[in-house]
């Protein structure tokens, strides 16, 4: 088949090196430059090791991190790791045309889509393609270009987040606030980072009260990220944000598919988004393999083998579940920002 994959993150070069393994040589379309990412802290979960063991990059990745939760057997259910790491090490040996952007679908005269038009430094060229594969994020253009409907529904909370260069002491801890929201912190050998929920308030409200008053509340509820919010020395390390969840009723149609955060976006309190993004690479790669003639019956697999995975996370992510039941007023001691 031919293969089009719009995004080059972690799941979409994950895609392409499952697929070369099965004999398919899929275009990888990025359009950031070779190299580039955000730098930050990740949480790699068990649902993303089998994939990135079959690439041949999971064991790299947790020499590179530090285990979350290990057992007596050597095994552990996460690693926290820099993010560059895992993109780095994916890249090595990877064709990706960097710098182009997926630009329209194309389509037969049936509707069926056939092929995609890209544009990059030299101009414009078409593609044919028997499956064009939107790994490109929450917002996606490719599930818009298609007309796959996604449900996006903003969590009742907000959340206030900072990162450090100071590693912490521990690689992941969380506690669970009086009103039921959550505050934790995750650590590598790089840095550590810290999340919490708090009331939508506004950024100028969330960050007023300054950093000194945000690192002894952290400290306060959260001992274990002492060490790492020491780190902060700036608001401008400081994040305010208004977190969303994702779905998508339906993940395919004739001639694209949808997979990771194109499909699924879940509440941070889960932490399994990307990698429940990096077994829908897999199981996309089992099936194109299985029915290397029929596109169709390979998206259909796909759905059938990832739903009853996938659903239940969407229907038990914890801020989805406050927002039915209602959040309760959180203790003075927990309120942030402080009362006055």
């Amino acid at each position: 088949m031919n293969i089009v994959i719009a995004g080059g993150g972690m799941v979409g070069m994950t895609l392409a090196h499952l697929l070369r393994r099965r004999g398919v040589e899929p275009v990888v379309i990025e359009r950031m430059k070779a190299g580039d990412y955000v730098p930050r802290g990740y949480m790699l979960g068990y649902q993303g090791f089998d994939p990135l063991q079959e690439v041949g990059v999971l064991d790299e990745v947790r020499r590179g991190g530090w285990d979350i939760a290990p057992r007596e057997d050597g095994s552990t259910v996460a690693v926290a790791v820099e993010v560059g790491i895992l993109l780095h090490a994916l890249a090595r040996d990877l064709p990706v045309e960097y710098e182009h952007s997926l630009t329209d679908l194309i389509r037969a005269e049936d509707g069926r889509i056939v092929g995609v038009r890209i544009e990059g430094a030299a101009g414009s060229r078409e593609l044919e393609a028997d499956i064009v594969v939107a790994c490109d994020g929450v917002a996606s253009r490719v599930r818009e270009m298609a007309g796959l409907e996604a449900r996006i529904e903003p969590l009742a909370d907000a959340t206030l987040t900072w990162m450090s260069s100071t590693p912490g002491e521990v690689s992941f801890a969380m506690a669970y606030l009086s009103d039921g929201g959550h505050i934790g912190t995750l650590g590598w050998p790089q840095g550590s980072a810290g999340w919490r929920t708090i009331e939508k308030v506004g950024e100028d409200a969330a960050l007023a009260p300054g950093v000194e008053a945000m690192k002894e509340m952290w400290t306060r509820l959260l001992p274990e990220s002492a060490k790492g919010v020491s780190g902060v020395t700036s608001l401008e390390q400081v994040r305010y944000g208004e977190p969303r969840l994702m779905s998508a009723p339906v993940w395919w149609k004739p001639g694209v598919v949808l997979i990771g955060d194109s499909a699924h976006f879940f509440g941070p309190e889960t932490g399994v988004s990307s990698g429940l993004g990096l077994g829908d690479a897999q199981a996309l790669a089992e099936a194109i393999a299985q029915n290397p003639g029929d596109p169709d019956a390979a998206c259909q697999s796909y759905e059938t083998w990832r739903a009853p995975i996938i659903r239940p996370y969407e229907a038990m992510d914890p801020g989805r579940q406050r927002m039915q039941t209602g959040g309760t007023t959180p203790s003075p001691a927990d309120r942030w920002p402080p009362a006055s």
